[in-house]
């Protein structure tokens, strides 16, 4: 007798471990920022690569983002295999607007003393502006609302203020949306807040953490990357920097530098597509710059060259999966975060300086080679074809200069120059055959 009860617990005890959660590693990602595609695409190459069963928390201090962003999220938790633990954390945290969605959609939600969620009305942002606008058309309003109230109730947490902190900016404290059980947990720490789940069911299910073994989540370097390049700091910085180099290049007539500054003016427009289409794009733009600068024979020294294998070096770390483009967003920023503003007018002033400093030094202090090496009589090359009382480029002493022709030169034709003004030289085709001056 007693060995068929031996034998019936042995049969029992694979059904019996099924039943239960357990965990011998606790992973944490931290969702620092405003919620992205990018973050989606973290976090679904994250959950992917880990075993089924897994424990991981989502520290989050986040102001909301792109409601596509976070209703991709939302579903990743809903049918993922993974028990997802959403932790408002440290203390002065805070998880607003797409970022309470997020939190509501998690196994298991918790906050830390002194974090705030709420303020979720969905705003539409103009592309060309940056102009917040909040929206109160029923039509997106009541869907966003209803898709909040669904995501607590299935969920198990309190509808009512998942609806009224889309209709009406609610917020909560931690012992408000605990007592309002929006939350399940109240913790200072990680530590803390896994002892006080452990053993407590998870949709159905008792969790069990055997140990307390923590590991970092963090994503890999083309998203690092990615988001580097998407900050709007960095955006702009490189529009304005574009802009500079296509005037300076167009006034001082080396069109390679408007031309880099045309590339430059691009990655911003690029890294707005998902991360494998902006791979294409730099990529194709960097062989591109490295075609012209062989085509062009080195006449740019190099340059397009090098920031061609640059380019390329980018879109190479950028391969990544896809990534879907906004139309609305769900974030709620006060005016103490614009703080960012002021950084991009100091970064853009300080730029302007420079580069107005490097101008003038330039125009004022002429180079020596213009001022004394060059007199007139030296032969050269004519690095384009000109017309006569035309302007082209021409190669003397080693040097690139612009040059006005008195006859009809072509490429590669011998030049002497007959006269110049600090600036541009003229030149005439020289009937003595090679230059005999080095180059």
């Amino acid at each position: 007798m007693l060995g068929r009860y031996i034998w019936l617990i042995l049969a029992l005890l694979p059904l019996l471990s099924a039943s239960f959660l357990h965990a011998t590693t606790v992973y944490v990602y931290n969702l620092n920022g405003e919620i992205t595609s990018t973050t989606y695409e973290e976090l679904a190459s994250i959950y992917s690569g880990l075993p089924n069963g897994s424990v991981v928390v989502i520290e989050m201090q986040t102001p909301g983002g792109e409601l596509d962003a976070a209703l991709n999220i939302v579903q990743l938790f809903e049918t993922s295999n993974i028990t997802t633990i959403g932790y408002v954390y440290p203390s002065g945290s805070y998880a607003w607007s797409g970022g309470t969605l997020v939190l509501l959609a998690t196994d298991v939600a918790a906050m830390a003393p002194g974090t705030v969620i709420g303020s979720c009305q969905p705003v539409e942002i103009n592309p060309l502006t940056g102009q917040e606008t909040f929206i109160t058309q029923p039509k997106i309003i009541n869907a966003v609302a209803k898709y909040f109230e669904e995501t607590a109730q299935y969920r198990g947490r309190n509808a009512t203020f998942a609806m009224d902190c889309v209709y009406n900016d609610t917020n909560l404290d931690p012992e408000e949306a605990l007592r309002y059980g929006v939350i399940n947990a109240v913790a200072s720490n990680l530590t803390e807040l896994l002892s006080q789940i452990n053993g407590t069911q998870v949709n159905g299910r008792p969790l069990i953490i055997r140990s307390l073994n923590v590991v970092p989540l963090s994503p890999s370097i083309s998203f690092q990357l990615y988001e580097a390049l998407s900050n709007p700091v960095t955006q702009e910085v490189l529009e304005f920097l574009a802009i500079l180099l296509i005037l300076v290049g167009v006034i001082t007539m080396h069109l390679y530098l408007a031309g880099i500054g045309a590339v430059v003016f691009l990655i911003p427009i690029v890294i707005g597509l998902s991360i494998n289409y902006a791979a294409l794009a730099l990529l194709i733009i960097g062989i591109g710059l490295i075609a012209l600068e062989w085509h062009g024979g080195g006449k740019a020294h190099g340059i397009l060259m090098g920031v061609g294998a640059a380019v390329i070096v980018v879109g190479i770390v950028l391969l990544a999966p896809n990534l879907s483009a906004p139309s609305y967003e769900l974030r709620y920023e006060p005016s103490g975060l614009s703080v960012v503003l002021f950084v991009e007018i100091a970064i853009i002033v300080a730029l302007v300086a420079y580069i107005i400093y490097i101008i003038t030094r330039a125009v004022t202090h002429k180079p020596i080679s213009r001022r004394l090496i060059l007199p007139t009589g030296k032969v050269g090359i004519a690095v384009d074809s000109i017309k006569a009382g035309g302007m082209g480029t021409v190669k003397v002493e080693g040097e690139y200069w612009r040059a006005k022709s008195l006859d009809d030169v072509a490429e590669g034709d011998p030049i002497v120059v007959v006269d110049f003004d600090g600036y541009v030289v003229t030149v005439r085709k020289s009937s003595a055959g090679q230059p005999q001056s080095p180059l």
